[in-house]
C-alpha cells in the first residue's frame, strides 16, 4: 500500500502537473492532497526501514522523522492556505520546512558514522574540502544572489535567506558523503543521496521564484519535490549499503584530484572577487576551504614522512634498518669530503646459544634490550642500525679522536651475561673518505675487518694463549 501511493502518486502528480492530465476538472486541493499523500508514504516507508534494525536504525528513524514532519507541515499548509490568495509570510509551517536541514544534515550524519569503518583521514579531509568547496560555489551563485533581491521586514528577509543558506549546507554534506565513498556511493546511497540533491534543487529554484526570477510555470517546481521523496522511500527498499570502508593507498595524482579540483574552484572564487563584490559568506568558505587544502597536502606530506620512517626502521628495535643504513650511508659518502664518517660493523657472538637455549621470544627481548643500549651509546654522535638477524651498524660522525671511544662503546652495548650464557660483539670499521670513497667500498672493508676479528677470537677460544698473541697482532 505504502509503495503503490508513493510510486502511483507521484506518476499522477507528474502527469497533471507537466502534462495536464485531468485537466480544470482537478482542483488545486485535490493536487495538494495528493501531493501530501505521497510524501507522507515516503515517511512511512523510512519507518518500515527503520523497523527491520541494523546499524543505521537510529538513522533510519531520524530520517523517517524527518520526513513525517514534512508531511505534516504540507498537510498544515494545504488546510490552513491553500486557497488563500495572500497567505501570510513567514507563516508557521515555514518552522516544519526550516527544520527540514538541521533534522536531514544530522540524519545523514548518523548514517556516515553507522556505515563508515575507520575511514582514513585523506578520506574525511577530501569529504572536508569537497564540501566547503561546495558551499563556496552555492554562496557565491545562489545565496548572494537571493541576497541581493531580498526585501521585506527584518524577519521576511531572515526567513528568506535560510532557504538557500539551508540548501547550500545540505548541497556541501551530499558532496562531502560522494567524496568520502571515493565516488562511488552505490546504488543504496546514491538513491538517499539523490533524493536529497533533487529537494535541494527544488528548493533553490523556489528560492529563485520567490526573488522575481521568472524560471518556469510553478508547477513544473512541485514534482521534483516528490522525485526526491520517491529515491528517499525507494532508497528503505534497498539493502544496507556497502560500508565505507578505509582507503587503498593510490597513485599520487589520484591524490590530488580532489585539493586540487576545488584548489581551482577557489582560486576561480577569488578572482571573481577582485573582479566583483562577493559576500563575506563567500570570502569565508573559500578560504576555509583553501585552509582545507592546506591541512590536507600538509597531513599528507607528514605521513609520507612516516611512512618512510617505517620503511627505513626496524620495527624489533626501533633502529634503522638495512634500506636506512644504505640510503644514510650513501649521503655520507657523497658528503664525506666535508664531514668524514666512521662505519662500523658489529656481530653478536653467543646469541645463536642464548637463541636456541631460552626461545626466541627471549630471543627477541634480547636484541630489542641490545638495541635500545646500543642507540644510547652512540647518542647524537651517529646512527645505529640493526641490518640483520644479529648484525648491527653504526654511523660515526664525530671526530677521529672519538672514533675508537664511541666503537668501544658501541661493542660493550652489545654486551649481556647470565647463567648459562654471554653475548658479545665482534666489528670491523672503514673511514669514509680515508679508506673507503664509496657505499660498497666502505661495507666490504668493514665486513672483511669484522670477521676477521671474529675469526681471531674463535682460534683464541681453541688455541689458548699462542692464538690470544696472534689474533692481538692481526687485529
Amino acid at each position: 500500500m505504502v509503495g503503490a501511493v508513493l510510486f502511483g502518486g507521484t506518476a499522477l502528480f507528474v502527469l497533471h502537473s507537466w502534462l495536464g492530465l485531468g485537466g480544470p476538472r482537478v482542483a488545486p486541493t485535490d493536487g495538494e492532497i495528493l501531493y501530501d499523500a505521497v510524501v507522507l508514504s515516503a515517511g512511512l516507508a523510512c519507518v518500515l526501514r527503520a523497523l527491520r534494525g541494523g546499524p543505521e536504525r537510529a538513522a533510519w528513524l531520524l530520517i523517517a522523522a524527518t520526513v513525517l514532519l514534512q508531511a505534516a507541515t504540507e498537510f498544515f499548509w494545504t488546510v490552513a492556505y491553500a486557497n488563500d490568495p495572500t497567505p501570510p509570510y513567514p507563516s508557521p509551517a515555514d518552522i516544519g520546512w526550516l527544520a527540514f536541514y538541521p533534522l536531514a544534515a544530522s540524519a545523514i550524519v548518523m548514517m556516515v558514522r553507522a556505515r563508515a569503518l575507520a575511514v582514513d583521514w585523506r578520506l574525511w579531509t577530501d569529504g572536508l574540502i569537497a564540501g566547503l568547496g561546495t558551499a563556496a560555489l552555492g554562496a557565491a551563485f545562489v545565496f548572494e544572489f537571493v541576497a541581493d533581491r531580498t526585501s521585506g521586514t527584518l524577519l521576511q528577509e531572515a526567513v528568506t535567506l535560510a532557504y538557500p543558506l539551508g540548501d547550500i549546507t545540505m548541497l556541501a554534506i551530499v558532496v562531502g558523503v560522494i567524496a568520502l565513498t571515493r565516488w562511488r556511493p552505490g546504488r543504496t546511497w546514491s538513491l538517499l543521496l539523490a533524493g536529497l540533491l533533487a529537494l535541494v534543487f527544488a528548493d533553490i529554484a523556489n528560492s529563485l521564484q520567490t526573488t522575481g526570477v521568472e524560471l518556469s510555470s510553478e508547477d513544473w517546481i512541485a514534482p521534483i519535490y516528490l522525485f526526491g521523496a520517491v529515491c528517499i522511500g525507494l532508497e528503505a527498499w534497498q539493502p544496507e549499503a556497502e560500508p565505507i570502508r578505509p582507503v587503498t593507498r593510490s597513485s599520487d595524482w589520484q591524490e590530488l584530484i580532489v585539493p586540487g579540483l576545488f584548489a581551482l574552484v577557489t582560486i576561480s572564487l577569488f578572482v571573481i572577487q577582485y573582479f566583483g563584490a562577493v559576500s563575506a559568506l563567500t570570502a569565508i568558505l573559500s578560504a576555509a576551504t583553501m585552509l582545507a587544502i592546506v591541512a590536507r597536502l600538509a597531513i599528507s606530506v607528514l605521513e609520507n614522512r612516516r611512512l618512510l620512517e617505517a620503511v627505513r626502521t626496524d620495527p624489533l628495535t626501533g633502529l634503522g634498518n638495512q634500506g636506512g643504513l644504505q640510503v644514510d650511508l650513501a649521503r655520507s659518502c657523497r658528503d664525506a669530503a666535508e664531514e668524514p664518517v666512521t662505519l662500523l660493523l658489529l656481530d653478536l657472538n653467543g646469541f645463536k646459544h642464548f637463541n636456541d637455549t631460552f626461545g626466541h621470544l627471549a630471543g627477541d627481548e634480547m636484541l630489542a634490550r641490545l638495541g635500545g643500549q646500543l642507540r644510547q651509546a652512540v647518542g647524537a654522535d651517529g646512527n645505529a642500525y640493526r641490518v640483520g638477524g644479529d648484525e648491527f651498524a653504526v654511523l660515526i660522525h664525530c671526530g677521529p679522536e672519538r672514533v675508537d671511544e664511541l666503537t668501544k662503546a658501541a661493542a660493550e652495548a652489545l654486551t649481556a651475561r647470565g647463567e648459562d650464557f654471554e653475548v658479545g660483539a665482534a666489528w670491523g670499521g672503514a673511514a669514509i673518505p680515508s679508506e673507503a670513497a664509496a657505499a660498497e667500498t666502505a661495507l666490504q672493508l668493514a665486513d672483511a675487518r669484522m670477521y676477521a676479528q671474529k675469526e681471531s677470537r674463535r682460534l683464541n677460544r681453541e688455541d689458548g694463549p699462542i692464538a690470544i698473541s696472534s689474533a692481538r697482532v692481526g687485529a
